[in-house]
């Protein structure tokens, strides 16, 4: 599945993440997008399901010119979230870390 320019997948029991960093921020959310298409494909052939409920989407950047960008999945817009928890982790999207400062 990882056959995506840019996309690298991170995969821990039932969590998956993608991610992509590209110096052209308007191919990110192409890549992203064409990598959930091919996530897809493979959960409908070996007959796997995506919660939605439990799916979403950060942008981690530092950049104030970044465009808001649009992700689907099965004809479902992707909900954008400002913090996400992963392995325990707290990441807000300005890169600041005093959440999880605090938390530890």
């Amino acid at each position: 599945m990882n056959s995506h320019p840019g996309v690298q997948i991170l995969l821990y029991a039932d969590d998956l993440v993608l991610w992509c960093t590209d110096k052209d921020s308007e191919a990110i959310p192409y890549s992203i997008n064409a990598a959930l298409d091919t996530l897809r494909a493979w959960a409908n052939d070996n007959g796997m399901k995506v919660n939605l409920n439990k799916t979403t989407f950060q942008v981690l950047t530092l950049s104030t010119k970044f465009k808001d960008i649009e992700l689907i999945y099965e004809g479902e817009k992707l909900q954008r979230t400002q913090e996400a928890t992963y392995l325990g982790i707290v990441m807000d999207t300005g890169l600041r870390w005093d959440k999880q400062a605090r938390k530890l």
